[in-house]
């Protein structure tokens, strides 16, 4: 073994006699793994967070959106062999009532037989029985359910914004549906305020005779065979669609959410970071009292003929294996916690302010990169300036007054 790495470990161990050596020494490792387990655990739960809801998101949103006020040629759409399938779907807004309570909802008309080849709604819908919509079948999300109090088979009354001419005037249309499943999709938002019918009957109900205008959004949803593709897609769309078609993907939907959450999730490795340049300051002293107690070591070594640069190189390393120490500690900490989280939900999120209802944690290799090359780099820093100082003692003077 080099004699500076023995010399590394041998002056790292604390004295017997010395209680706040050995409380320095603790006081770096163990703020050194508390920062890498908080940092490993803020970023699996960020990390997660964002996959979850991007995965829940993908499973709701085709890939790409198309919505014109002109007739689409279906054609364009067969001609791109990057194009998986496609379907229709009309949204708009309605009232929803059930007894005495009234709610209002997002409305999508599809055509469960080819919606279900562009999203993943098939999984997400629990039926009653045969799994399709039909005239009078209704699918109502689980927490839209919750909150009219209804559940299988009963009916609901739909108050449309479509008009119709009664001798007492002009009131907006109703119509009466079964419901037929329940959607949970894990997303409160999406939960708590849709619903789907069938395409036909949302085109017919929808369609205002009197001003001879559909009173809701059509739209066209598009799988690609896969997202490498999405983009090239998109620039087909747009230079064989007419001027005013607007296209969208599902990533653009959901822009702001997503920068958002990206920001978040950068401001939160900026803060957990203190936690680590802070203990980082510990290892500067714990150096510092090392080069202290060991003055008279030093002195020794440096009038022996010693360099500079092996004293150095002693503490240094000191300081590195303090680094080192912390993380793996740090690290089992950290993916411990992250395990229990996940396995027990010992926090439950409010439905009402998260897109989701408990915590997800998935830790990625890029996550853990980062976690480790933060903790690397402020350990080395933090072990060059002592390690500096400690190596420029005058051996004479060490010698002389002790």
């Amino acid at each position: 073994m080099n004699y500076t790495l023995y010399l590394s470990f041998k002056y790292l161990k604390p004295q017997k006699d010395k209680f706040f050596s050995y409380l320095s020494l603790a006081i770096s490792i163990c703020g050194i793994a508390i920062g890498v387990a908080t940092l490993i655990v803020t970023l699996g739960v960020m990390t997660g967070f964002h996959r979850e809801i991007k995965n829940r998101l993908s499973m709701l949103y085709p890939d790409i959106i198309v919505t014109s006020h002109y007739d689409i040629s279906e054609e364009v759409l067969k001609n791109n062999k990057q194009i998986y399938f496609y379907s229709p779907f009309l949204y708009s807004q309605v009232i929803l009532k059930f007894g005495d309570k009234v709610y209002t909802s997002v409305v999508k008309g599809i055509n469960y037989d080819t919606e279900k080849k562009v999203v993943k709604i098939d999984k997400l819908i629990k039926w009653f029985d045969d799994p399709k919509l039909d005239k009078k079948s209704i699918v109502l999300g689980k927490e839209l359910a919750k909150s009219l109090g209804v559940s299988f088979n009963d009916e609901v009354v739909m108050i449309l914004p479509t008009q119709v001419q009664t001798p007492f005037g002009s009131l907006p249309l109703t119509e009466k549906f079964l419901v037929k499943g329940i959607l949970s999709s894990g997303i409160y938002e999406y939960d708590n305020n849709l619903c789907f019918i069938d395409y036909n009957v949302a085109t017919k109900i929808f369609y205002d005779n009197t001003t001879n205008q559909l009173n809701a959004v059509k739209c066209w949803g598009i799988k690609v065979n896969n997202e490498k593709s999405l983009y090239d897609v998109v620039s087909y769309l747009k230079t064989n669609l007419p001027p005013l078609t607007k296209i969208l993907t599902w990533i653009e939907l959901n822009y702001n959410f997503f920068t958002a959450l990206k920001l978040e999730k950068i401001m939160m490795i900026i803060i957990v970071s203190l936690i680590i340049i802070v203990a980082c300051f510990m290892i500067v002293s714990n150096l510092l009292l090392k080069g202290l107690q060991k003055s008279k070591d030093i002195g020794i070594l440096l009038a022996i003929g010693v360099s500079k640069k092996d004293v150095r190189r002693i503490f240094f390393l000191q300081g590195i294996v303090i680094t080192l120490t912390g993380i793996l500690l740090g690290s089992i900490l950290g993916f411990t916690l992250g395990w229990l989280i996940k396995q027990y939900q010992f926090v439950k999120l409010p439905k009402g302010v998260y897109f989701i209802d408990k915590i997800p944690v998935y830790f990625s290799l890029p996550d853990i990169v980062i976690t480790l090359s933060i903790t690397i780099i402020v350990g080395f820093l933090a072990s060059l300036y002592p390690s500096y100082k400690i190596s420029q003692l005058d051996p004479v003077e060490i010698i002389r007054y002790g």
